[in-house]
């Protein structure tokens, strides 16, 4: 017999998703950091409002989609299908966009903070377990033009995957699936930017430029514009501890698997060679990986059991008890 659910528990289907609810705490803190040292922008403000309304709109169409269901009346044509469609895909690329508005505006705000680079402890770390500089050693060992330009897109392929997948999931219908990687990878980012705050560092290109005075094998050809295009992008940031290329990497790459099999096997070897090229492309040390691993870990754990709290099933007749999360 079916057990009976409690319909007076209103998280089942809450106004906010947890990603959506840690994103407004975070967004507050950086928008009083960037007014503490003078870093606002008009772009910031701009990005802010665009995700602002994003946010407003999606979460309109979710209730109007959640009424529906619960038996009020709703229109159920195709433009009104449509709209719903498209305000859940706005609402679920919510947290990715706002990781784009939070790291822009660190790139700014933490040079002006000027906090003291740890750069040389991290250095330190890394010779005494490894017995070297990890990146150097990957260059003079395996570097070549090739191997560079697959480094350079495997980089740059960084955030897109995250978000393509967390868009495919629930335009599939696995919406319990995005807001398990959705959670996670909100966690991930919210404690790793804290990290760029508080443990600053520029990574080895730019702090160790007696160890790598030589262009990386094939940057004097096409390849140097990839790579002259990531040094772009980063700009003064010092956003290097713990590495995020490798924690959001390994969290896609944990519900993928659980997930997505078929699509683990084929963005494998990118994701693999992301990972590497964070070392080859002398952007972080390799302490950095192996703390944006251990919080990859940290997020999924605590990501599925935040979401089990917050979406508690109400009392559901038999049909409804095996239902997921509602979008």
């Amino acid at each position: 017999m079916a057990v009976a659910r409690d319909r007076g528990d209103s998280r089942r289907d809450p106004l906010l998703w947890p990603e959506e609810c840690l994103f407004a705490v975070a967004l507050t803190l950086v928008a009083g950091l960037a007014l503490v040292t003078g870093a606002v922008s008009w772009a910031l403000i701009a990005a802010s409002a665009v995700l602002a309304g994003a946010l407003i709109a999606g979460i309109a169409l979710s209730r109007r989609r959640r009424t529906a269901a619960s038996g009020a009346a709703a229109p159920t044509g195709g433009p009104a299908r449509l709209a719903r469609f498209v305000g859940g895909v706005a609402r679920t690329a919510v947290p990715f966009l706002a990781c784009l508005v939070i790291y822009s505006s660190l790139r700014d705000i933490t040079p002006e903070l000027d906090f003291p680079l740890v750069d040389p402890a991290l250095i330190e770390f890394d010779r005494a377990v490894f017995g070297g500089d990890v990146s150097r050693w990957l260059n003079d060992t395996i570097g070549s033009p090739a191997l560079t330009l697959f480094m350079a897109i495997c980089y740059l392929s960084y955030g897109l995957s995250q978000g393509a997948y967390a868009i495919f999931s629930y335009v599939r219908g696995h919406v319990r699936e995005y807001h398990d990687f959705a959670l996670a990878i909100s966690i991930t980012a919210v404690v790793g930017y804290s990290g760029y705050v508080l443990v600053p560092g520029v990574g080895p290109h730019i702090y160790q430029t007696d160890v790598y005075a030589d262009p990386l094998p094939g940057h004097e050809g096409s390849i140097g514009g990839a790579l002259d295009t990531i040094t772009a992008v980063q700009g003064p940031a010092r956003d290097l501890f713990p590495s995020l290329h490798t924690a959001m990497t390994v969290v896609l790459m944990v519900y993928l698997w659980r997930d997505a099999r078929r699509l683990f096997w084929w963005y494998l070897p990118i994701g693999l060679g992301l990972l590497l090229s964070t070392l080859y492309l002398r952007k972080h040390y390799a302490v950095d990986l192996l703390a944006g691993a251990a919080l990859a870990v940290l997020a999924v754990v605590v990501a599925g059991r935040v979401n089990r709290w917050w979406y508690r099933p109400r009392i559901d007749p038999p049909a409804e008890a095996a239902r997921s999360f509602a979008p």
